[in-house]
């Protein structure tokens, strides 16, 4: 009787990685709710608190925040990985690779609710400019864009970070990976121990992180520079690279490349199984059957070293693709100052600085946050466009 031996590989794991973080924010995200006060006046003290009295709570804030980002990341590889051995031709993966691609909306939606829950200036900026961004959208654009104005609280922000996107994204896991580790014997609790493990990486560098790149909350205590945060990476980056065509292009092409080409390429991927319908396969073949190597694998005969080396080849191509993302985002966000804003928005320069303007629905009133062009810039280059 042959036993089957569990093939680890590093590249396998970049989706249970992805689970293991989600399960680590959202515990995080639960300590935080029993401090946040959702409320237009003492938002920001209560996360102020976190830093002055209770030195836990600042890091673990923190720790929220980068996990933001590395949970991101970790997606952005598995995507490359599932594309290049061709997951989605596989018949019984069709539902995962759906809810997996159905996925990003919601993550990306509890970025923005959670940059604007602190209520400091970075986050009254983003609730001006995402109604902005979507505002673009053709036909429904103003609509929507009217709506998400006029709509907006600070407590419907919280409720719909902590319970409505929390509940859809767990929808959508259950469907893209947790329902298949239930028919399994060792079922979520083997899956979750193991990736658990091999995540051990990402924890140490989430908890260094969080200690020696913390958010600059202290204010006026502690004042940040007007440029701090340039060239770090942030979870901010993935919605700044949304933004940032707005900044260089006109309204059309602007609206094409922050909203039509993301929206095209992330509808593409999501068909993609249905692109393919005829070239479908039902996983009966053994488990090595899915790797891109596969047929050096199975071939008799075959030297380790050349085994090795396809590996190695294998490899080198997944870490280029996915490497490809996280260069354009830099390349494009790099220059955003991500932690200087309270460096002149804090309540040292003035009274209206402390908190942002109670006017912060009225555009009449503050004309200028209807430009999306220098709600941009002001954000990459805050010492040149006032």
């Amino acid at each position: 009787m042959k036993t089957k031996i569990e093939r680890y590989h590093w590249r396998h794991y970049f989706g249970g990685v992805a689970v293991i973080l989600l399960i680590l924010q959202f515990l995080t995200g639960i300590f935080l709710a029993l401090f946040y006060q959702p409320d237009l006046q003492q938002a920001y003290a209560s996360v102020q608190s976190l830093y002055r009295g209770l030195n836990i709570g600042a890091w673990i804030r923190d720790s929220h925040r980068w996990l933001a980002f590395f949970i991101f990341a970790a997606i952005v590889v598995h995507v490359a990985r599932s594309l290049f051995r061709k997951d989605f031709l596989n018949y019984q993966c069709r539902i995962s690779w759906l809810t997996g691609g159905l996925l990003i909306p919601p993550i990306l939606a509890l970025l923005v609710t959670g940059f604007i829950l602190p209520w400091e200036w970075k986050a009254y900026w983003f609730m001006e400019m995402v109604p902005n961004y979507l505002g673009s959208v053709p036909l429904a654009g103003p609509v929507l864009k009217a709506f998400l104005i006029d709509a907006f609280t600070l407590s419907r922000n919280f409720v719909a970070h902590a319970v409505i996107l929390p509940v859809i994204t767990y929808i959508l896991i259950d469907f893209h990976i947790l329902a298949v580790l239930r028919k399994r014997k060792a079922g979520i609790g083997k899956y979750i121990a193991k990736h658990a493990v091999i995540s051990v990486p990402f924890f140490v560098a989430i908890a260094a992180l969080a200690i020696y790149i913390p958010m600059p909350t202290e204010d006026p205590d502690v004042i940040p520079m007007p440029l701090e945060g340039t060239y770090l990476p942030a979870p901010e980056w993935y919605i700044l690279f949304l933004l940032r065509p707005f900044m260089s292009f006109e309204a059309p092409m602007a609206a094409f490349l922050g909203i039509g080409l993301p929206l095209t390429v992330l509808i593409i991927l999501i068909l993609l199984p249905f692109f393919f319908r005829g070239s479908n396969k039902r996983r009966g073949d053994a488990e090595i059957g899915s790797w891109p190597y596969s047929s050096l694998l199975s071939r008799p005969g075959r030297k380790h070293g050349k085994i090795k080396l396809a590996g190695v080849v294998v490899s080198f191509v997944i870490v280029f693709v996915a490497a490809m993302p996280f260069g354009l985002l830099y390349v494009e966000t790099r220059e955003s100052p991500t932690l200087g804003c309270n460096s002149c928005h804090n309540v040292s320069m003035g009274a209206r600085m402390g908190t942002p303007p109670k006017a912060f629905k009225d555009r009449n009133t503050t004309p200028l946050v209807d430009d999306s062009q220098w709600m941009v810039e002001h954000w990459f280059y805050p010492q040149v466009a006032w």
